[in-house]
């Protein structure tokens, strides 16, 4: 496990440099010199606090996954890119659901993109249909409140997947990654954990030809509830060759 802190030198420090200037808020514009010195430390920091991630200043597993760097000589083989549309907000903080959804994924050399995001800014009679999605989660939809909230958001690529936020759903779930024809899609429940959209994303990367659908092992991502985890949830094998093979997960 290759690890970057105080006194670490070289290309590595840069890349690491380059993608904090480029995604912590505000801008740390830090030198791009190669030299892990305090500013860097501190620009790190911040970033841990706004990913929802252990902040020690250090660059290990969880803040190269969460930056979108690969373990040295594991190169990202494939990218996932995700468009999020929001009519709530969520209970978990963005950035801590982006961050968990890349770490998951990068254990296997999935690079997890941020493509897009906005708000949808619904009526005031709009937001009162969507308050709750009322219907049935399945794997094609057709219909309803479900397909009213997906047509929503914009033209978005049709290899790269939309996700929703809302507030609830009728159903007890947390998640649906059933979506319309040639609209890549899953929708996460305000009150998902920050695992929930890794699940949710999976789903639609898997299709609804995988079987087993959901898998009763805890550790494993697609275990059916969306339960509090501590460790980041793994995927088998075969999940991951299923993955591998969807034509949202590019090959890089």
């Amino acid at each position: 496990m290759a690890l970057l802190c105080i006194g670490s030198r070289g290309p590595e420090v840069v890349t690491v440099q380059r993608e904090l200037n480029r995604q912590l808020f505000p801008r740390p514009n830090l030198d791009e010199d190669g030299i892990f010195g305090p500013l860097t430390a501190a620009a790190v920091r911040a970033f841990q606090r706004q990913a929802g991630i252990d902040i020690d200043g250090i660059v290990g597993p969880q803040t190269r996954a969460a930056l979108g760097i690969a373990e040295p000589g594991n190169a990202f083989t494939h990218r996932v890119r995700l468009h999020f549309r929001s009519i709530s907000l969520t209970d978990v903080p963005f950035e801590s659901i982006l961050s968990a959804t890349q770490l998951v994924y990068a254990q296997y050399g999935i690079k997890i993109e941020f493509g897009s995001g906005m708000s949808l800014m619904l009526s005031p009679a709009e937001a009162a249909q969507l308050e709750q999605l009322d219907g049935q989660c399945t794997w094609s939809i057709t219909g309803g409140e479900f397909a009213n909230l997906q047509q929503r958001g914009g033209s978005v690529p049709a290899n790269e997947i939309v996700v929703f936020f809302v507030n609830r759903f009728s159903q007890a779930i947390n998640g649906c990654g059933g979506h319309m024809t040639n609209r890549p899609a899953c929708i996460v429940a305000k009150a998902g954990t920050k695992f929930c959209t890794a699940h949710e994303v999976c789903h639609v990367l898997l299709t609804s030809a995988f079987s087993p659908v959901h898998i009763t092992d805890t550790t494993n991502l697609m275990h059916p509830v969306d339960i509090q985890r501590t460790a980041t949830p793994k995927l088998t094998p075969a999940q991951v060759t299923q993955i591998k093979a969807s034509p949202m997960c590019v090959s890089i």
